[in-house]
C-alpha cells in the first residue's frame, strides 16, 4: 500500500508539467543564419497585423488528443518584424522601406482518426512603401498549405516558417525582376527634354537657328480681311512626353516642338522685304526663347511621381499665356516693325538671347 501511494505521488509530479505544457502549443521562428538574404534592396520598416483578432493567436492545433491555441511567442506584428529584419537587415540607405501587411496568417487542425490529424495553414500579406507621404501598393503573396499527420508528430510549426519565408523571398524577387521596370519602384523623378524638329510634313516649318524663315513659307500671299499689317506668322509650340523607369528612377522625356504654320501665315506682295521679314522671324524666335522658359518651369516645379502630369500641363498653359504677352509687348514696343529704333533694340535683345542659348547646348 505504501508503495501504491508512492508510485502515484510520483506520477502526480513528473507527469502533471508535461501536460501543462500542451495547453498550447507555441509557434517559434527560429532564425537560421544559413537562411539570410544574399542580395536584396530592400529593408523591413513596419509590420502591420490586419487580421480580425490581431495579436499572438495563431489558431487551433490538436495535441494529446484534445484542442489547444497555437500562438506566437509575441504579438504577430512583432514577431514577424524581428523574424524578417534578421533575413534581411538593413545595410544601405538607400535600401527600399518596405510595409508589409498581415492580412491573414493562421493554422487550423482536426482530429479525424485514431493518431491521425489534418490541417490547414494560411497566409496573405502586402507589400507597399511610402513615396512623398504617399502609400504605393506594390506586390503581395497568398498562399496555403494542406497537410495529414501522426497526433504525435507536430508539423504546423514547421510548415508556418517555412511559408512565412517563402512570402519574404517572394518579395525579393518580385523587386528584383520589377527594378527599372515599373514606376511604382521608382524613388527619384527626373524630367529630360529634347526638340523634336524632324517630323516631315509640308505645311510646319520647325525652329532651327540654322534655318531661318523664307518668304515662301508664307503661302497665303494676301492679308487676311480687314487687317492692315504687311504680314503675320503664325508660330506656336507644343509638347509630347512619355515616362519609363530607369534603375532607381522614373524617367519624364519631354518633347517640344516650336513651328510654324505655313497655311496660317501670310505676306503682303509688295511688303515681302527683308525688314519685314526679319520682324516675323522674331515672332519665331521668341516662341523658342518661351519654350526654354517652359523648361525652367518644369525644372523649378515640385512634380512628383504620383502627379507629374497635371503639373506638365499647368506650366504648358502657363508658358502659353506668356508666349502671348511677350508676342504682344513686342509688336506693340515695335509699332509692329514701323518703329525702327525699337525693332533694331528688339532685333539685338533677341538675337544676343537665341545666340547665348544655342552657344551652350
Amino acid at each position: 500500500m505504501t508503495r501504491s501511494i508512492a508510485l502515484l505521488f510520483f506520477l502526480t509530479v513528473f507527469l502533471n508539467p508535461l501536460f501543462a505544457q500542451q495547453d498550447r502549443s507555441v509557434v517559434t521562428l527560429s532564425k537560421d543564419p544559413a537562411g539570410l538574404f544574399k542580395s536584396y534592396k530592400f529593408f523591413i520598416q513596419n509590420v502591420e497585423d490586419q487580421r480580425p483578432q490581431p495579436g499572438a493567436s495563431l489558431g487551433k492545433v490538436i495535441a494529446l488528443g484534445k484542442e489547444i491555441p497555437a500562438v506566437l511567442p509575441g504579438k504577430a506584428e512583432n514577431e514577424l518584424f524581428s523574424y524578417w529584419s534578421y533575413l534581411a537587415p538593413r545595410k544601405e540607405q538607400s535600401y527600399l522601406p518596405l510595409y508589409i501587411t498581415i492580412k491573414e496568417l493562421s493554422v487550423n487542425e482536426k482530429r479525424i482518426g485514431p493518431n491521425k490529424v489534418t490541417g490547414e495553414v494560411r497566409l496573405n500579406v502586402r507589400f507597399r512603401w511610402y513615396r512623398d507621404m504617399q502609400p504605393v501598393e506594390l506586390t503581395g503573396y497568398q498562399t496555403a498549405a494542406n497537410y495529414t499527420r501522426p497526433e504525435t508528430a507536430f508539423t504546423h510549426d514547421k510548415l508556418i516558417k517555412q511559408l512565412v519565408d517563402q512570402a519574404l523571398g517572394h518579395f525579393q524577387k518580385w523587386m528584383a525582376s520589377n527594378a527599372g521596370k515599373t514606376p511604382a519602384l521608382a524613388r527619384n523623378l527626373i524630367v529630360t527634354f529634347k526638340e523634336i524638329n524632324n517630323t516631315a510634313s509640308e505645311d510646319t516649318v520647325f525652329y532651327s537657328p540654322k534655318r531661318p524663315l523664307v518668304w515662301d513659307d508664307f503661302k497665303v500671299r494676301s492679308a487676311r480681311p480687314g487687317s492692315r499689317y504687311a504680314a503675320a506668322v503664325f508660330t506656336s509650340f507644343g509638347y509630347e512626353g512619355r515616362s519609363y523607369p530607369k534603375d532607381d528612377d522614373l524617367v519624364v522625356e519631354i518633347g517640344l516642338k516650336i513651328f510654324m504654320v505655313k497655311s496660317m501665315s501670310w505676306g503682303r506682295p509688295e511688303s515681302r522685304n527683308a525688314g519685314t521679314l526679319r520682324h516675323e522671324q522674331i515672332h519665331f524666335d521668341i516662341t523658342r526663347l518661351v519654350v526654354e522658359k517652359f523648361k525652367e518651369r518644369l525644372r523649378k516645379a515640385e512634380l512628383t511621381i504620383e502627379d507629374y502630369d497635371s503639373e506638365i500641363q499647368y506650366q504648358f498653359l502657363e508658358a502659353f499665356r506668356e508666349m502671348n504677352r511677350d508676342q504682344e509687348q513686342y509688336d506693340g514696343e515695335t509699332g509692329h516693325g514701323l518703329n525702327d529704333g525699337a525693332q533694331a533694340a528688339w532685333d539685338k535683345k533677341i538675337a544676343r538671347q537665341i545666340e547665348a542659348l544655342y552657344s551652350v547646348q
